[in-house]
């Protein structure tokens, strides 16, 4: 479909020659300006046509539209057109001159002869699509879950490119929106509001009024369970990308203004879990002898959904492998400061009211009571690693041990992750068994 001519330019012109054709009730009006004459009905910062000029719009829709219609369809569809466009762009369901609006024109595409009435008829009867309290759901629902693609979707409703920057387009990307969460699992379904917000509308949805309703739309299905590696990392990628980071302030940090907090936290469990298997894959990287032991005890934490935060501290080395092993998110980390070997990162990590630092190769584990006097801040640019052990640890041993924290010794046998796991048990509850860890 062809998209609509500049409609306001247009308007505030057809405004002007109708005032000036009002002394004549109308009489000196081509048939041009009549047929144009729906560009007129709302034009911004004036009153609606009907208040202003009711003879003309009486005349219009009981003379004008029924004359012209008796001209044959091809003549009917440059008259349709105009009404078409208007309802799309103008559309609104809470307004009672937009609802009489609508109702006259349903009248009028009946009565109307030719392939372009025989069309839309057809949407009439098919999607509602001239009701204006159902049109937005139906059309939302045909995009979301139709069986066909977008492009031919768009052609069968006989809409052009830029319809999703009219008024009835981003009520349908609203309905989108509220469609069942659980659909809202769904990869298909997903994928489809993805193409809508990234090809289809205006402007990308974190700088419109959908912004908040977008984000809570595709991270809250997720308060519980784990979406498969496509669907989180494109989500993630997205939201990253669009909204920024939430775990670091920025310039782009008010765009989560407003977006509940339960949604967010699905966003920041993903980016956890982004942050935990790079850092085992630089374990692997730089020759951490036990690294796949540790992969095993804290993944399963994380796939039980018990690790809330994980952030990365990276040495030298690990710096010049962090492009190499971390996911295509634009990745974020703290840089490990002077005091250790070359080698050595730090993940920090949040299970309950827990903060672990994790230290790779010969490092021990670490762990503080959240807030308490040497628990590290998570999220900061820079560490120094005597600030990150000057503090004393809580006691993985119970007192068996002069040293409270724990050496990762006789992996293979599961001794540190037995401890490690009793230990989480003792102050959080949340248990794994040896089949999780080992």
């Amino acid at each position: 479909m062809t998209p609509p001519p500049p409609m306001e330019e247009i308007g505030k012109r057809l405004r002007v020659t109708f005032e000036r054709a009002r002394h004549e009730q109308y009489r000196g009006l081509s048939r041009v300006e009549l047929r144009k004459l729906p560009f007129a009905y709302w034009v911004k910062g004036e009153p609606p046509l009907p208040d202003v000029h009711p003879q003309l719009l009486k005349q219009y829709w009981t003379e004008v539209l029924p004359e012209a219609f008796a001209g044959g369809g091809r003549r009917a569809r440059r008259w349709l057109l105009p009404l078409l466009y208007t309802y799309c762009e103008a559309f609104d369901s809470g307004d009672a001159k937009f609802l009489d609006f609508a109702s006259k024109l349903c009248i009028v595409i009946d009565a109307a002869g030719g392939a372009l009435a025989e069309r839309l008829q057809h949407l009439q009867r098919s999607r509602s699509f001239f009701d204006p309290k159902q049109a937005p759901n139906r059309l939302a629902q045909e995009f979301l879950l139709g069986a066909k693609g977008l492009s031919e979707t768009m052609q069968e409703l006989l809409l052009w490119d830029g319809f999703f920057g009219s008024a009835l387009g981003g009520e349908v990307f609203a309905s989108a929106l509220q469609v069942n969460p659980e659909r809202l699992r769904e990869w298909a379904v997903v994928s489809r509001l993805l193409e809508l917000e990234q090809h289809r509308m205006p402007a990308r949805v974190v700088k419109t009024a959908q912004r908040v309703r977008f984000a809570e739309a595709l991270l809250r299905p997720w308060r519980r369970g784990m979406p498969p590696d496509l669907h989180r990392s494109t989500l993630a990628r997205l939201f990253v990308s669009q909204y920024g980071d939430p775990r670091v302030t920025s310039h782009a940090s008010y765009q989560w203004h407003g977006v509940a907090e339960d949604a967010v936290s699905v966003l920041m469990r993903w980016l956890a879990g982004d942050s935990l298997r790079s850092f085992m894959r630089i374990l692997e990287r730089t020759a951490d002898d036990i690294w796949r032991y540790r992969q095993k005890f804290w993944m399963a934490y994380y796939d039980a959904g018990y690790v809330e935060d994980a952030w990365l501290v990276l040495g030298p080395d690990a710096k010049k492998v962090i492009g190499d092993v971390s996911s295509d998110l634009a990745m974020r980390y703290g840089v490990l400061d002077g005091g250790t070997a070359s080698n050595q990162s730090v993940l920090l990590l949040r299970i309950g009211d827990l903060i672990f630092t994790e230290w790779s190769h010969n490092g021990s584990l670490r762990a503080y009571r959240e807030g308490s006097t040497g628990a590290p801040t998570f999220y900061r640019a820079r560490y120094h690693a005597h600030d990150l052990r000057m503090h004393t640890s809580l006691d993985f041993h119970f007192g068996q041990n002069k040293n409270p924290e724990l050496r990762h010794v006789h992996s293979e046998s599961g001794s540190w992750q037995r401890k490690a796991r009793d230990f989480i048990r003792s102050f959080t509850r949340l248990y794994l068994g040896d089949r999780d860890i080992l």
